[in-house]
């Protein structure tokens, strides 16, 4: 394979899909396309369809939505990471495993037609945690660490990553993002939050929950949403506006700061990359971690450090082919 002047980013998730064609020297994302056709949604529909190529039924899904990033006559590299590579994506790849670096994962090229290739990427896994997806925004983001680090990804699971002597040792998955949706939507506490935008008043409940989460109190504390919302009902029986948004960012704090406990009496910077609000929330929660050195790296570096991973991969592939083949 010849390093090409373009390739396709392929970053297909549970729930959306998303191809970008890029150019290889700078990066430049020249088109975008994405569905909310997610590998779980066209697994469902691939059950129920008269396919018995599981394998065929994605790559004939790919290729169709190639059309609206590249011309499909062209010599075609796709770099595809993410569920595209679990047991209900287009092809399952073992997971690498702990210490890894762009040179130790899982790479497998499938030739889609006679001028499209497709390049997979494995996800990674310790003794007790997985990840696919998010190992590549990690080598993307191996340029900006230029010491031994915690690398945290923020997200519906979020990903805490060591970094150190060149590689990442090990990693921890929070289910955080996941546990907010589930408690503010579907527990008893579900009445006492409502949304509202991230201002001052917001801020003070949030640093509220952190320290207790922080400190180890979120069970202890998750009550007191629900406590707070009776005792401040008004005589008609109505909850006062302020109270279930302060809750809002409480019930955010106190999450935010469980998870990031542990690293309280961590020695080694933290490095958080990630975007919108998620971004400013977690900047505000180290801030509560007195005497951590941490950094925040702006907006756009996670979406960098993906195209950067996967083309750090397809580049070590184009240089390594012979002793990808021989290990097929």
């Amino acid at each position: 394979m010849k390093q090409p002047k373009h390739f396709v980013s392929c970053d297909w998730g549970t729930s959306n899909f998303r191809i970008r064609l890029i150019d290889f020297d700078t990066l430049e994302v020249i088109k975008e396309h994405k569905t909310e056709m997610g590998v779980k949604k066209l697994y469902q529909q691939f059950l129920s369809s008269e396919s018995e190529d599981q394998q065929a039924y994605f790559s004939k899904y790919l290729i169709s939505q190639l059309t609206k990033v590249t011309d499909l006559t062209e010599q075609i590299v796709i770099v595809a990471c993410g569920m595209i590579t679990s047991s209900i994506g287009l092809k399952e790849l073992s997971y690498s495993e702990v210490p890894f670096e762009n040179e130790s994962l899982n790479i497998e090229k499938l030739q889609l037609t006679e001028n499209i290739d497709l390049l997979l990427i494995s996800g990674v896994k310790t003794t007790e945690d997985v990840m696919r997806g998010e190992e590549v925004q990690a080598l993307g983001m191996t340029e900006f660490l230029e010491e031994d680090c915690y690398l945290l990804l923020p997200g519906t699971h979020s990903k805490h990553l060591l970094f150190s002597e060149g590689q990442y040792q090990t990693f921890r998955t929070f289910m955080t993002g996941e546990l907010f949706e589930l408690i503010s939507s579907q527990s008893i506490l579900k009445d006492s939050i409502q949304k509202v935008d991230f201002t001052d008043e917001a801020k003070k409940s949030f640093v509220e929950g952190v320290r207790k989460g922080i400190n180890g109190w979120l069970t202890s504390s998750l009550f007191s949403i629900r406590a707070k919302q009776v005792q401040n009902q008004s005589a008609l029986g109505k909850i006062e506006e302020e109270i279930k948004t302060s809750n809002f960012y409480l019930l955010s704090g106190l999450l935010i700061g469980d998870e990031l406990s542990y690293l309280k009496d961590q020695k080694l910077p933290i490095k958080m990359a990630a975007s919108g609000v998620l971004s400013l929330l977690y900047t505000e929660a180290l801030k509560v971690l007195e005497g951590v050195d941490f950094q925040t790296f702006e907006d756009g570096v996670l979406e960098y450090s993906l195209i950067n991973g996967q083309k750090l991969i397809l580049k070590n592939y184009i240089e390594n082919e012979y002793f990808f083949s021989a290990e097929v």
